[in-house]
């Protein structure tokens, strides 16, 4: 099968870019034909297999996707008519707004995967709009939660919905001894992340007395404010912000708890991985995505989002708690087998099938 997977950028470090790697890999080891379609010139941060190929529609690598609109879609019909894929992967539901026209009287089929909250619009006007014409127009779409399946199927009145999760991208050869006085935190420095809320709950930490540590790693718009806060609030004694690395493997092992402070997740890679290193998990229960990842009380501590002494609570609780954190760790390995790359991988196989 002939495969084209639609994305703004593979640039970034992010859970997204990540999964969409593994997943054209995998696809490409298959034996299928694959190709990454990017909005805009980019280098990717993750390696593709030498048989997967990423084609720009822009040779930019930063474009104003309203400007360049109407060029990129059309630049992307001419390419599908003349490579004819079988199968679109939209890489987030607002790329069916490039998609749904240039496939338009092709007989190409059309997944859309939704990579965040359903009920989340980074644009007012353009999320619902592509939220709903993919409900439509796609031959499926699929989620990554539960919740989002049913808002869906409720809200958007889509058809054809299947939830498929994030599978592990990580090789899992051991897990962390527990033995490193360090809370680890990564992701993208923008709001959504919250990382301004876990200063502010580390600022509350006792446990900072005891030689706890807190690592931030990431990169991204707020990396200024947000290291004025660890200035402003005096941490910089106990917390280190570094940038995105590939080898997250490494910083899995030298942790002994993962914190999530997100305002809103999707389903949020680096707790799956995290946990299938070993890393007992204390987060905000986002509406999707911790909870359809952490089994509150047996692998980690879920508490109401945006408070940030609930958060702080649980922290000094685990970390000062080691029998209930190893009880944690090896709770987490356990629960995150059904996140395994195999499993989640013949879902996808299934599902192209089935188109």
């Amino acid at each position: 099968m002939k495969i084209f997977f639609l994305i703004k950028s593979l640039e970034s470090a992010g859970g997204t870019e990540r999964v969409t790697t593994v997943i054209a890999n995998e696809l490409s080891r298959e034996g299928n034909e694959v190709s990454i379609i990017c909005l805009q010139k980019c280098v990717p941060f993750f390696k593709l297999r030498e048989t997967v190929n990423v084609i720009p529609l822009n040779n930019k690598e930063s474009i104003n996707i309203y400007k360049t609109y109407l060029p990129t879609v059309w630049r992307l019909r001419q390419l599908l008519k003349r490579e004819k894929p079988n199968c679109i992967i939209d890489v987030c539901s607002a790329m069916s707004l490039w998609s749904l026209p240039a496939k338009f009287a092709l007989d190409i089929k059309l997944i859309s995967w939704e990579h965040f909250n359903a009920h989340v619009n980074w644009n007012p006007i353009t999320s619902p709009l592509a939220r709903k014409l993919v409900s439509k127009f796609a031959d499926h779409v699929v989620v990554l939660t539960e919740t989002d399946r049913e808002v869906y199927q409720n809200e958007y009145k889509a058809q054809r919905v299947t939830c498929i999760v994030n599978p592990i991208t990580i090789e899992k050869k051991q897990t962390t001894t527990l033995s490193s006085k360090k809370v680890l935190a990564v992701g993208r420095l923008e709001d959504q992340k919250g990382f301004d809320l876990l200063l502010q709950t580390w600022k509350l930490c006792n446990c900072v007395n005891l030689g706890w540590k807190l690592e931030i790693i990431g990169s991204g718009s707020k990396e200024s404010e947000l290291k004025s806060m660890i200035t402003s609030l005096n941490l910089h004694d106990s917390v280190t912000m570094r940038e995105p690395v590939t080898d997250m493997v490494s910083e899995y092992l030298n942790a002994s708890l993962y914190v999530l402070s997100s305002r809103f997740e999707g389903l949020p890679l680096v707790l799956i991985e995290a946990m299938s290193m070993g890393l007992p998990i204390v987060s905000f229960d986002c509406e999707t995505g911790p909870r359809d990842i952490v089994k509150d009380g047996e692998n980690g501590f879920l508490v109401p989002p945006m408070d940030i002494k609930a958060l702080a609570e649980k922290i000094d609780f685990l970390v000062s708690s080691p029998n209930l954190l190893k009880s944690f760790s090896e709770n987490a390995v356990r629960y995150s087998m059904r996140f395994d790359l195999a499993p989640v991988m013949e879902e996808w196989k299934l599902l192209l099938k089935d188109l």
